[in-house]
């Protein structure tokens, strides 16, 4: 600005919005252009094998985001995608801060993410970062660097998640994925100071959205329920819960008894399913998981939870464990 005589536009911040008017993509020629007030600028774009698949798609939103010396642009791409009819065949998913649960009719699965323990190790890496530089570029450097390595981290976490359950989804013949709508968690519960910080550090709605777009690709419906309760009120009678050791329930009406993240799951599943009007076993037989023999535990055998099949950070080996 202010300047004359410079052959090319140049780029200030780290990240740039493009106006889809002046922004143009060419998938068969790998390339994108985009107009400026010194004439039209093509660049040519590293792609992959993964890339080809949006061939077709019309193009949505794009910008271009600065990491150092490199460009990357990102692009969000729009696909007509048929869903299936809802039938009351649903996965139920139960986010928390560790793991994410899911449940449909006989089975659950918990996937331990460790994403605790990596947040917890970037943010005490950047304290100290903090502690020994007070000021300066080499400060800014360092606390951006480590903050981009840990969303990386993070987001590639979820992603491999989300499409483990995406596949399980399709496996079991759901219709719909099920999620509890955690728009306004932040604000409509307080926690301690330390809780809170952990809570702010937790990105739930993006790994959320991760799996909407995912699921949505796949023809899965994707539903949000109320969350109040899901993890307090018996699947099978609906009443209150008590607690009856670690992380596990108990019904004081049923006798039934199971894994706190997993009654979360399938009350998930539950609400859903009201929403249609689809019917739900009085018993829950068919949305217990299957008992280590390959038989079917009894709802008051205490059994729900001692059964859950665990992975770990998304990893596909599931191992029978106690909950």
């Amino acid at each position: 600005r202010g300047k004359g005589g410079r052959e090319r536009p140049e780029v200030r911040g780290s990240v740039l919005m493009l106006d889809d008017r002046l922004f143009g993509l060419d998938l068969e020629g790998w390339e994108a252009r985009i107009s400026t007030p010194r004439g039209r600028v093509t660049f040519r774009l590293l792609h992959g094998r993964y890339h080809e698949r949006f061939r077709g798609a019309r193009v949505g939103q794009a910008w271009i985001v600065r990491r150092g010396a490199d460009f990357y642009l990102k692009v969000v791409f729009r696909f007509e995608v048929e869903l299936r009819e809802p039938d009351g065949r649903v996965l139920g998913v139960d986010v928390n801060e560790n793991n994410v649960t899911i449940a449909w009719d006989g089975g659950a699965e918990r996937v331990r993410t460790g994403e605790r323990s990596i947040r917890t190790a970037y943010f005490l890496k950047r304290r100290r970062i903090q502690s020994a530089l007070k000021t300066g570029k080499a400060r800014r450097r360092l606390l951006a660097k480590y903050r981009r390595r840990e969303r990386d981290r993070v987001e590639d976490l979820y992603h491999k998640i989300a499409l483990r359950i995406v596949r399980k989804a399709l496996e079991v013949g759901a219709s719909a994925v099920v999620m509890e709508d955690l728009k306004d968690i932040r604000r409509r519960i307080r926690y301690s100071r330390a809780m809170n910080g952990r809570l702010h550090r937790w990105s739930f709605r993006r790994f959320q959205r991760i799996l909407e777009y995912k699921a949505k690709l796949a023809g899965l419906n994707v539903v949000y329920v109320d969350p109040r309760g899901t993890s307090s009120r018996c699947p099978i009678c609906g009443a209150e819960l008590s607690p009856n050791g670690h992380r596990r329930l108990r019904c004081p009406e049923c006798g039934f008894e199971g894994d706190r993240d997993v009654i979360g799951a399938l009350n998930v599943m539950g609400r859903a399913r009201e929403m249609w009007g689809a019917s739900v076993p009085p018993e829950g037989p068919r949305v217990m998981p299957l008992a280590a023999d390959g038989g079917r535990p009894s709802p008051r055998s205490g059994a729900f939870g001692s059964n859950v099949r665990e992975g770990q950070n998304g990893s596909p080996r599931p191992t029978s464990r106690p909950g």
